[in-house]
């Protein structure tokens, strides 16, 4: 019996900008239950922190409010009355309680000066006048929209403010509530130190007093999602990117980019709002932020040049259209042909540009109806030349048909108009923003937005392009990163490998166009051409010479008697070279040894001898990898794809080592090991 259940598992991923939570594994395993964003207010104590905004404002505190239905017959201004005094509409209005709290008028008001019963009322003690003076006190309000004065603990990937994060990670424990004995899972950013991880192992082992604990790296979480042993993750954040290559469940530290620094979602806001500003546009950071989530924003593949308004399609189109020109049926017919020469025929057995028999549309008879006029002039001629004004009826007929002839053309014509353009084809586009009004503004809804249309031009198409006076935009960053990333795998086997699975993470890759875009770049610039790669020599096993500008080697085949390396048809080529490009390496040896021709190596089995491992310093295909068919929440239409599935990777990890392996590989950390080892002890079990 494993020792922890599905509903008990906590996960928290935190993030630069949000932190998602979720408690308890479902059957069909989910987006994040909940979203947390990664920021905190400073308290009215200090040291004391608020997940939300709270806003101050002076209240004024009256002893008595009257406002009179009428004043006189004087247009009421909105002003109330206070003990006998007009003051101003804006004045907050005491409440009931304080009205009962004076009975009699205030000294010196009209009221006061009136008399009763004939007889003026006597001037009252000062103890037992109510109070006239206003007293200025503090209204709090919580504000869920501002973001004014929010700290947030994490930069970059980093924690740069540890009292502020311990208290977002206490407010998200309090809000849901996990139960005494829930395992925790925390999801770690690649920046993180070694003494980063111990603070947080801390934290939760002594403040919440957990059975269990794991942190897990996102990368390594990631192939968790895709259900590969090996893949290069790429993940775009907020401010940052990390570039990590994973070799059989285990993350490669040398040559890792960690951290790349203005490579995210927030430098891409920024270069549309620098763009739209330098066109004369007035926008500001939460704009140019809408503008890069909405449908109109795309990042073009390299090369592309910006839209015009006019796609090349419709342009063909309209040139067809104006020249008359109709195309050859028998060029058209003869595509389809089955047979080539004199008496080729198509499928239908006609020759080609020969129509078919009919009836039907496009057929020498036709359509029923479609040449009922011209035959019924061919049989009414002789009718017509008997008759005195023949020339004037035959007039009429042609006319008739000129006019028809007119309209079957115009109709043709509005039917090859284009009716809509791609949003990569349309020089200007309008989107909706929603803009956020000052604290205390209404809009026209009575809420605090306000919606605004805005047209934009080519700017939105310039998300991803390189800054003014740098010639590096972000996906320059990214591929060589990613480049370096893989030459740091010790394996040299598996760098192959890891260019055919690739995972694209991060919620800055939701710009719509950033996947495809990238891996055009990879493919442009580190790809290697199989024609490229066949230059020196053939990886097609054979047992003959190949042609002397291959240096003339052969390929042996598995299996068979060995073959000297150096053909005599090599003419003389440099052996070196020759070993050099094949890369022949051969275990239980020397690392790094090459088997140069004609040198005999002691190897304890000659078929290890001759083994193979081809070209692998440069990539001959780079693609991701298919995104896995058995979760159907994270294809929802609510759901933008499998950005987040570290997330998804850490649910799966989540059921694997607190339910199926229950500890035996040290998959977590329980209390008693904390209690023996320390927080320093996680090193041993994080993952």
């Amino acid at each position: 019996m494993p020792p922890f259940k599905d509903e008990w598992v906590f996960i928290i991923a935190p993030g630069s900008k949000y932190t998602n939570v979720q408690l308890g594994l479902p059957e069909s395993f989910t987006p994040p239950q909940r979203r947390f964003a990664t920021r905190m207010f400073p308290g009215l104590r200090p040291g004391e922190w608020e997940p939300i905004r709270i806003e101050t404002r002076p209240k004024v505190k009256a002893a008595e409010v009257h406002k009179p239905a009428h004043t006189n017959g004087v247009a009421d201004t909105g002003s109330v009355v206070v003990n006998g005094e007009s003051t101003a509409a804006d004045a907050p209005v005491p409440t009931s309680a304080d009205v009962e709290m004076s009975e009699a008028p205030a000294a010196g008001s009209d009221a006061a000066a009136q008399p009763t019963n004939g007889t003026d009322n006597a001037p009252e003690t000062e103890t037992e006048q109510p109070t006239t003076t206003q007293e200025d006190e503090v209204e709090y309000e919580d504000d869920p929209y501002s973001e004014e004065g929010a700290v947030y603990p994490i930069v970059e990937g980093r924690v740069e403010n540890w009292p502020c994060f311990f208290a977002l990670l206490s407010h998200i424990w309090k809000t849901m509530g996990p139960h005494f004995v829930s395992p925790l899972i925390v999801i770690s950013q690649p920046c993180w130190t070694a003494r980063d991880k111990e603070m947080i192992t801390q934290y939760f082992f002594q403040d919440h007093r957990i059975p269990a604990f794991c942190m897990m790296d996102s990368a390594l979480a990631a192939c968790y999602a895709y259900g590969i042993p090996s893949g290069l993750v790429i993940d775009v954040g907020l401010d940052k990117c990390d570039v990590s290559a994973v070799t059989d469940f285990t993350v490669n530290e040398a040559g890792r980019g960690v951290a790349l620094s203005g490579c995210g979602g927030r430098a891409m806001t920024k270069r549309l709002q620098e763009a739209l500003t330098q066109n004369g546009i007035s926008c500001d950071e939460p704009m140019a932020e809408a503008l890069k989530r909405s449908a109109v924003c795309e990042i073009l593949t390299p090369g592309a040049a910006l839209p015009t308004g006019k796609p090349a399609a419709a342009v063909a189109v309209a040139a067809t259209a104006t020249n008359g020109e109709v195309p050859n049926p028998a060029a058209a017919a003869s595509t389809g042909a089955v047979d080539s020469g004199v008496d080729a025929k198509d499928a239908e057995g006609a020759r080609p540009g020969e129509a078919p028999s009919g009836p039907g549309n496009g057929t020498v008879v036709g359509e029923e109806g479609e040449n009922e006029d011209d035959n019924e002039g061919v049989l009414d001629v002789a009718a017509i030349v008997a008759q005195s004004n023949a020339a004037e009826v035959l007039a009429k007929r042609e006319a008739e048909k000129a006019a028809k002839a007119a309209a079957k053309k115009g109709a043709t014509t509005e039917a090859l108009r284009p009716v809509r353009l791609r949003n990569a084809e349309r020089e200007k586009a309008t989107f909706t923003y929603d803009e956020l009004l000052p604290y205390g503004t209404a809009g026209p809804d009575g809420s605090r937005k306000r919606k605004r249309e805005i047209e934009i031009g080519t700017e939105r198409f310039m998300a991803a392009t390189p800054a003014e006076g740098h010639t590096e935009g972000i996906f320059d960053t990214i591929c060589a990163a990613a480049h370096a990333t893989v030459l740091g795998v010790p394996d040299v086997t598996l760098r192959s490998g890891l260019w055919e699975s690739v995972i694209l993470l991060g919620n800055g890759s939701r710009v719509r166009g950033f996947r495809e875009a990238l891996l055009t770049l990879l493919q442009a610039r580190y790809t290697l051409s199989p024609s490229t790669a066949t230059i020196f020599t053939s990886e097609l096993p054979s047992n003959f010479t190949t042609p002397v500008a291959t240096p003339g080697t052969n390929t042996p085949v598995p299996g068979q008697p060995g073959h000297p390396m150096h053909h005599p048809g090599g003419h003389g080529v440099n052996p070196l070279l020759v070993a050099a490009t094949r890369n022949v390496m051969h275990p239980n040896m020397t690392p790094h040894h090459l088997q140069v021709p004609g040198v005999a190596t002691p190897t304890p089995d000659q078929h290890m001898a001759q083994h193979h491992r081809g070209f692998s310093q440069s990539p001959t295909t780079i693609k991701t990898v298919k995104v896995p068919d058995y979760f159907p929440e994270w294809k929802h239409a609510s759901v933008s794809g499998m950005e987040e599935a570290a997330f998804l990777g850490a649910q799966v990890a989540g059921k694997v080592i607190f339910m199926v392996d229950g500890g035996s590989n040290k998959g977590f950390m329980s209390r008693t090991e904390y209690n023996e080892l320390g927080p320093a002890g996680i090193h041993e079990y994080a993952m």
